[in-house]
């Protein structure tokens, strides 16, 4: 297995963990210089109680490769504050990777209760990320390399719950279709799972395309990107309703010759619940979605403290020198 190959396995690996936990969040730095033959990577076990945060820069540091992250979550308010940035200079040839990321995964079932069949609910979720270094600078393509650089942050909540079907008839039947399989109308099905979506994705990639054209994909730039959505619904009372949020935030440079990339989530990204007047809910998980942020770091001195990776780096290049 190629050092590559040993960095996606476990990025792969750390999204499948806890999947039965109410909450997971997981975290990881690489780091990759085929010239020094160094290959770091940082990836520490998922936090699925206590203190959800990566307590303090969590960095992967191969040469003039590195990248680093700070992450603090909160799942119970459904906080999740996140920066991560990769910075790599002075390449004209090797091979060299640089990965960031932060995951928050939640999972919950929620009941609530009015004086009616239906109540007035409201779901807001804020953001506010800014993505910095977004700029390309490739070094002659070797051995057919991709060259390219991506920051993504996004937050995404889904809903779901079953509600009986005024179509269903006992009677009715599925169809053998043969090799097309069976086939079952809507009157075969008793209850209909409905399903609601909120979500924000920012994302933005430069690479390298043909021999030497450059070509962008998403719709973001460097700059702050902030505000909030609303999603409101009359969910039945008395009802199971089943929750998943994730949020995320991530950066990679691959093969670049300088490259300084950053996303800053550690504004306000926050899930927030209201109910109407004489209604409320109850958390299998024991969750509030006050969609406040909990007492964390200040963000500009976390900021800083990431940053400080940059000394790092240069430190390590001047001992090459000598």
């Amino acid at each position: 297995m190629t050092p590559t190959q040993v960095c996606l396995a476990a990025l792969l690996s750390c999204a499948a963990l806890n999947a039965q936990a109410a909450a997971s969040l997981q975290f990881g730095a690489s780091a990759e210089n085929q010239a020094t033959q160094q290959f770091v990577y940082n990836f520490p076990d998922s936090v699925t109680s206590g203190n959800f945060s990566s307590q303090g820069p969590i960095s992967a540091v191969a040469g003039g490769v590195a990248a680093t992250l700070n992450v603090w979550a909160d799942p119970s308010t459904g906080m999740f504050k996140s920066i991560t940035q990769v910075q790599m200079s002075g390449f004209t040839e090797q091979t060299n990777i640089a990965d960031a990321y932060t995951r928050l995964d939640m999972s919950d079932r929620l009941r609530f209760e009015g004086p009616g069949d239906h109540v007035a609910v409201k779901w807001t979720l804020n953001y506010d990320t800014v993505f910095a270094g977004l700029g390309f600078e490739a070094f002659a393509r070797v051995g057919g390399l991709s060259h390219f650089m991506q920051a993504n942050s996004f937050r995404d909540l889904s809903l779901s719950y079953e509600v009986a079907n005024p179509t269903y008839d006992p009677g009715a039947t599925c169809t053998n279709l043969g090799s097309d399989g069976m086939y079952c109308p809507p009157e075969t099905q008793q209850f209909i799972t409905q399903r609601e979506n909120l979500s924000k994705y920012l994302f933005r990639e430069v690479a390298l395309g043909g021999p030497d054209g450059i070509y962008t994909n998403g719709n973001e730039d460097n700059g702050r990107y902030t505000g909030s959505l609303e999603l409101s619904l009359l969910l039945p009372t008395r009802t199971d309703i089943q929750l998943s949020y994730t949020a995320y935030n991530s950066v990679r440079c691959f093969h670049l010759a300088n490259c300084s990339l950053s996303s800053d989530a550690s504004h306000s990204d926050y899930l927030g619940l209201q109910v109407a007047d004489g209604a409320s809910f109850s958390s299998d998980s024991g969750y509030q979605y006050l969609g406040v942020a909990a007492a964390v770091p200040e963000p500009a001195s976390a900021l800083l403290a990431s940053l400080g990776l940059i000394g790092l780096l240069g430190w390590t290049r001047l001992q090459k020198r000598g």
